[in-house]
């Protein structure tokens, strides 16, 4: 199935038609299923004076089967806002909207939506998911536009994202403070900066027990959304010997820190992963989200 006009276009025109919306693009759709990851956030947005995200379950919110979609408040909300969740059919440059819904007056953020706005059978059929694209997104009515366009996000899960691994050799490691947390340079896996943090005797509950590492989120390039990143990583030290590397499996959505206190035991933090007064400590991404605007 191919698309009338290219998914580029599509996203300009509806952005030009609906200036009171936020559309959500997300790639490699599948993936969300394969990682098992059951909620994906939009990054933070505003309109009509308040903020939001738009939270799609790909595989349904307690109803399986189905994607459900939401929209979130951020915060409290003062005032009675009529808003429209749809879904984009990209054999055509509209939407089908599931009818008008109210946000009434919240003191705490609420969400609001669809759990069955269409079944997974159908998204090929009707055209809501080609080449593994889907999108959708939300409309407020009732309010003065505060551009002359609406805004788009796109989102996408990568495996194995370009330089997906990175190796920290640290020379001379008895000469690491035992008492203080060290960081690898700065590289960049996705749209993000990351460091590889160590704990040379332990961190928290672990200390002088044993070897602690996490995985470290930064900043963003290219003016990326700051939101949370969704990664499947393993973190690791390596056996310079027998190639027998202990390591780790970590996955989740990552705000700013993700890892192991007790990573491995002090005992073991001898030959042959470290030998002589140098140690190997590395991280190798399965799998990365990453998010623009477009």
């Amino acid at each position: 199935m191919s698309r009338p006009i290219p998914i580029e276009e599509m996203v300009r025109l509806f952005k030009s038609s609906h200036p009171t919306s936020y559309l959500f693009k997300i790639d490699n759709f599948s993936l969300l299923n394969k990682y098992q990851i059951e909620r994906v956030e939009s990054s933070v947005f505003d309109l009509g004076g308040h903020k939001w995200t738009v939270v799609v379950y790909p595989n349904g919110r307690n109803e399986k089967g189905f994607v459900s979609i939401f929209l979130k408040s951020q915060a409290s909300v003062n005032v009675k806002i009529k808003f429209e969740i749809f879904i984009v059919s990209q054999l055509e440059p509209n939407a089908k909207s599931y009818g008008h819904e109210k946000f009434g007056i919240y003191s705490r953020p609420v969400a609001k939506g669809v759990k069955k706005i269409a079944s997974l059978v159908d998204l090929e059929k009707k055209g809501y998911l080609i080449e593994d694209c889907f999108m959708c997104g939300v409309k407020l009515h009732g309010i003065e536009p505060a551009a002359e366009t609406g805004t788009a996000e796109c989102f996408s899960l990568i495996e194995q994202p370009t330089n997906h691994k990175v190796t920290w050799m640290m020379t001379r490691f008895s000469s690491f403070d035992p008492q203080k947390a060290h960081h690898s340079h700065e590289f960049v896996v996705g749209n993000r900066k990351w460091r590889i943090q160590i704990h040379p005797r332990g961190f928290e509950k672990e200390k002088d027990e044993s070897f602690s590492v996490y995985l470290l989120g930064e900043g963003f390039i290219n003016n990326a959304p700051n939101k949370k990143t969704y990664a499947k990583f393993k973190l690791r030290v390596l056996d310079q010997v027998n190639r027998n590397h202990v390591e780790k499996t970590c996955s989740g959505w990552l705000e700013t820190s993700k890892g192991f206190a007790d990573f491995m035991c002090l005992t073991k933090l001898v030959e042959p992963y470290l030998v002589n007064d140098k140690l190997y400590v590395g991280v190798d991404f399965e799998v990365i989200s990453v998010a623009s605007y477009c």
